[in-house]
């Protein structure tokens, strides 16, 4: 169990003064972006032809292989905005929103035998 499993005593009693939950500008235009990187390759009408031709492949090759970068591009943008505003969030207040990396603090590291579990026989 991480330390962001245990409820925060400020938040317990307002579940909306989280920051991850609240609906901002940022959020609205990452989903945007991510709709729109789903729903476009999926809109067959746009890409149910053969001309125009690249380098021999007809349009709707070469369309859906471009959208593979398209969308991860669109997830890179998502990400990066998401995390420039967490970023600025804890600037202003001081906190860290981020999860932990390895064992909460209350608990000891785990011990290593001193002795060789599986001794070899000389």
């Amino acid at each position: 169990m991480g330390t962001d499993d245990q409820p925060d005593p400020e938040r317990a009693g307002n579940p909306d003064a989280d920051p991850r939950w609240k609906l901002t500008p940022t959020k609205i235009v990452v989903a945007v972006i991510l709709l729109a990187a789903i729903v476009l390759p999926l809109l067959t009408s746009s890409y149910s032809r053969v001309d125009p031709r690249l380098f021999g492949f007809p349009f709707f090759y070469w369309y859906q292989f471009l959208w593979v970068f398209l969308a991860a591009a669109c997830c890179w943008i998502s990400y990066v905005l998401l995390r420039r505003e967490q970023r600025a969030y804890q600037r202003s207040h001081g906190g860290t929103l981020t999860p932990p990396t390895g064992p909460p603090p209350s608990d000891p590291p785990p011990e290593e035998s001193a002795t060789d579990p599986n001794p070899k026989a000389e």
